[in-house]
């Protein structure tokens, strides 16, 4: 490894432990909430289901960057609250993500034949039941490939974090690249770890599939 890369690995590495760190909140907020916005607009929940239609509307139509300014400058000038530029990263991508998930989630629950929800009835389920604990998570194992590939999306997205402040990996290379003059050794560094830590997400999501997905 180059010397310039260990005189600043501690650096790095704090930097990489925060882009880690906010892509676990963002993954776990994001997932939670689109399942909720995919369950309930794939219910059709009146009202509802409009409102989060709209959401997912305008997170999609706008770009990520954008998003992070709305939750770093927007929201606390309008709610007239006090945020951290890190707790702003971890709202804005949570947004960002749900809506996206929102949607695999969707078409998870549409793809789970209407016979197997009929037999969880059959046995004396409520409705909720059925959805809870048959439709819902054999939804989510048909989709877990399509999620760890938006996971992988989101932890490469990360490094917009830097713009509005947070010295997340992307953010602490560039600026150990700017104090060393090293451009080339610390780009190729942090492509580097992007690729192995990217493939270790997929790889991790292709197991889970091969061992939880349900073949109908």
């Amino acid at each position: 490894m180059p010397e310039v890369i260990l005189k600043n690995l501690p650096f790095l590495l704090s930097g990489l432990r925060l882009t880690a760190e906010i892509a676990l909140w963002s993954i776990l907020g994001g997932t939670a909430l689109g399942l909720v916005i995919g369950v309930v607009r794939h219910l059709r929940v009146p009202v509802l289901a409009q409102l989060f239609a709209l959401y997912i509307g305008f997170v999609r139509g706008t770009p990520l960057l954008v998003m992070l300014f709305i939750c770093y400058f927007g929201l606390p000038a309008l709610l007239a609250y006090k945020t951290s530029a890190y707790g702003a990263a971890v709202v804005g991508f949570t947004l960002f993500i749900a809506a996206y998930l929102a949607e695999d989630i969707r078409t998870g629950l549409r793809s789970v034949r209407p016979g197997l929800a009929q037999a969880a009835l059959a046995t004396g389920l409520t409705r909720a039941q059925a959805l809870r604990l048959v439709v819902v998570p054999i939804a989510l194992r048909n989709v877990i490939p399509t999620l760890f590939n938006q996971y992988v999306r989101l932890f490469k997205f990360t490094s917009v974090a830097s713009v509005i402040g947070v010295n997340e990996f992307t953010g602490s290379a560039m600026l150990v690249s700017g104090r060393e003059f090293a451009p080339i050794t610390i780009i190729g560094f942090v492509a580097l770890t992007y690729l192995v830590l990217c493939f270790a997400i997929s790889s991790v999501g292709r197991l889970l599939y091969a061992r939880l997905a349900v073949r109908t």
